[in-house]
């Protein structure tokens, strides 16, 4: 599709947190229930050997050499100051953030090692507002996302190495079982698992690398994964939802009750595809538009991160993001069309 047949959309910049991070670097980004943005900064140098991207193909060591100091931002609204948690010095590599019930905050690395079956390592900590250490929990090696409802409940996807076993998981004895073996696990605020991915009940194949996680609402959540990247919606209570969908590879998605907005792919990263979600066809999907997002300046936006949650589309590019809502790109899509 060339540039003139795509939809330029201004969206403005939702944060510019270069003030607050004052040279530091961002090593995670989460936004939680109440759709705050929420930033992880590292005080000097991460001691990685490798630097973890969620889908790409090198990961960090799941613990430094060094204990390393972080910051907490939380970012509620474009015009408010951030909010700043300092935390205590932790040895873990941390790549998500998620806000839990009473002002504690979840931080957690990707990876994580098979010690045995009577001493897992842990790579989640539990903190309070104040900075102070309330526990740590296990939720298993090569995570993808971690999306928290607003009552504490974590939603846990996984990228391959997590389904199919690395760093001393998948031995083939039910002890070194991968902990993200079904792909998506849903664990309470202790890290007590409480339900997993069942592809038989959804109709589809089992999941291999969960691409893009939306947990909409407490009784919600949405997953699209390879390798057919199927588009399904798990409701409590309900059976689950499942459509196909004619995009691969995209890295996150905002839904609502009509519609599906998927960010990224693999032919097109900072192409953003709006689809109907019935189509001629009962669970199809039909196509709304794609849009190029470009800032006030007129400059496109081409995200290294994205985030789904419910209707809205986070995104960043170095020390800005931005976000967007469903209803502001169906009103687009109706007068472009």
């Amino acid at each position: 599709m060339s540039e003139r047949e795509l939809t330029h959309l201004e969206v403005p910049c939702f944060v510019d947190f270069s003030e607050a991070l004052a040279g530091r670097e961002v090593v995670a980004q989460g936004v939680g229930p109440d759709l705050d943005l929420w930033l992880v900064a590292l005080d000097g140098k991460r001691d990685d050997r490798m630097s973890f991207t969620p889908g790409g193909a090198s990961f960090a060591k799941s613990h430094a050499d060094a204990p390393q100091s972080y910051e907490v931002l939380r970012y509620p609204s474009p015009d408010a100051e951030p909010e700043s948690i300092l935390l205590p010095p932790e040895r873990l590599n941390f790549h998500f953030v998620q806000p839990l019930p009473d002002g504690d905050l979840l931080l957690a690395g990707a990876r994580c090692a098979y010690v045995d079956k009577d001493a897992h390592a842990r790579n989640a900590v539990v903190y309070s507002r104040q900075g102070v250490a309330r526990r740590e929990l296990t939720l298993g090696d090569g995570i993808q996302d971690i999306q928290a409802t607003g009552d504490g409940r974590l939603w846990v996807s996984y990228f391959d190495e997590g389904v199919l076993g690395n760093r001393g998981w998948g031995q083939g004895d039910i002890d070194s079982e991968p902990i993200g073996r079904s792909g998506l696990v849903q664990f309470d605020a202790t890290g007590r698992r409480l339900s997993e991915f069942d592809p038989r009940a959804a109709g589809t194949d089992i999941i291999i690398d969960c691409y893009a996680l939306n947990v909409a609402s407490d009784d919600e959540t949405w997953l699209y994964f390879y390798t057919d990247f199927p588009l399904v919606r798990l409701r409590d209570g309900a059976k689950p939802v499942t459509w196909k969908t004619p995009v691969a590879g995209a890295s996150a998605m905002a839904v609502g009750a009509t519609h599906v907005l998927f960010g990224g792919s693999y032919s097109a990263r900072s192409q953003f595809e709006l689809y109907v979600l019935h189509g001629r066809r009962e669970k199809t999907l039909a196509s709304a538009g794609t849009f190029v997002f470009v800032d006030p300046e007129g400059e496109r936006w081409q995200p290294t991160w994205m985030r789904g949650r419910g209707p809205w589309l986070y995104g960043g590019e170095g020390t800005r993001a931005f976000r967007i809502d469903l209803d502001t790109l169906v009103a687009s899509a109706r007068v472009w069309h």
